[in-house]
């Protein structure tokens, strides 16, 4: 057996610092423990055709985001004989199509990259109810302290507010189940999520539009599918109560961005968090980071930092399984990969 760390430096989500976190030297000596002839240094994209020999005896791999996107081709190329790919990341679809066409199996650690965007979530609900974000901004002199402590008082704080879980799939379930420690009532919406686990999570199920007008805050956890993009409107955002908050921690694609901006110097009283955008970064003085309701991140909800070393756990967990022929939560089947 043979097994080998793939990345592409040329790659749009590739950093060294994070790729050599997750695996990183703790985490090699347990991926050596397991037998699975690792070899000692990556494969970059670019040392393909100086390492063919070496591709094409390889029988496991591993990477995360820097994952090279290769065709069918080029898979059955280089990696021929390749029966099962290692993620740390959280979205397959880039790369998974070609290998799952030649009957390899696939697994990635979404589970451990949604903890810290439940956290993220979490950590942004608590502080919009309370209007922490927008007062950051205001306060800057006696006047704006008064206004943001006024601005506070219209408020709901953290006492019956309503929040709304836009997605209940990995991110959101989490997210649900972290908010049961406060005095909110939490909605959710996801047409996917079977009523029995609502109830396990204490969600009452609407649908989009009574969500976003029933809710103080909004948290989107939409996946990135062809058939959610722009899913949250212009009207949706404009139809949510006075001095409502919405959070984005799921990719910009799932908002209409121009709409969401519309919404924003329509209905000053709004806030937007994003932690996503279209482009990424933003050029400067786009509106969204001009516009009083806007507060954007540097896509730093999901793992980020130390929190990468969790990924890497959780890759030598989904190994142990896949050598002992043990079903995996980790593995993502090729039937359930949408578009």
């Amino acid at each position: 057996m043979r097994t080998i760390l793939l990345a592409d430096k040329a790659h749009r989500n590739y950093h060294a610092i994070d790729f050599f976190r997750v695996f990183s030297d703790s985490i090699l000596d347990e991926l050596n423990g397991l037998g699975i002839g690792l070899e000692s240094e990556p494969v970059f994209l670019e040392e393909f055709d100086r390492k063919r020999s070496l591709l094409r005896e390889t029988d496991i791999l591993l990477s995360n985001w820097g994952m090279p996107e290769l065709t069918l081709e080029q898979v059955a190329d280089y990696l021929p004989r390749v029966r099962a790919v290692f993620y740390a990341g959280g979205d397959v679809r880039p790369f998974a199509a070609p290998y799952f066409q030649r009957g390899a199996r696939v697994f990635s650690t979404g589970h451990a990259n949604a903890v810290p965007a439940s956290e993220y979530a979490l950590a942004q609900i608590l502080m919009a109810n309370k209007g922490t974000q927008r007062n950051l901004r205001l306060y800057r002199d006696e006047e704006t302290y008064i206004q943001s402590r006024e601005r506070s008082t219209a408020l709901p704080g953290n006492y019956r507010a309503t929040v709304g879980i836009l997605g209940v799939g990995r991110v959101g379930s989490r997210l649900a189940k972290l908010l049961k420690g406060f005095d909110l009532k939490v909605y959710g919406c996801d047409p996917f999520l079977p009523p029995h686990l609502a109830s396990e999570l204490g969600l009452e199920m609407v649908e989009a539009e009574e969500l976003f007008a029933l809710c103080d805050t909004v948290s989107c956890h939409l996946p990135e599918w062809s058939t959610l993009r722009g899913y949250v409107t212009e009207d949706l955002l404009l139809s949510m109560p006075e001095n409502a908050s919405f959070i984005n921690a799921a990719q910009a694609s799932v908002i209409d961005q121009e709409g969401l901006i519309r919404a924003l110097i329509a209905r000053p009283d709004l806030t937007a968090i994003l932690d996503s955008t279209d482009p990424m970064p933003l050029p400067a003085l786009h509106p969204l980071l001009t516009l009083p309701g806007a507060i954007v991140t540097p896509h730093t909800a999901g793992s980020f930092g130390g929190e990468t070393e969790r990924m890497g756990e959780e890759i030598v967990s989904a190994l142990r399984d896949y050598l002992s022929g043990t079903p995996s939560i980790h593995e993502i089947h090729r039937e359930r990969v949408p578009e």
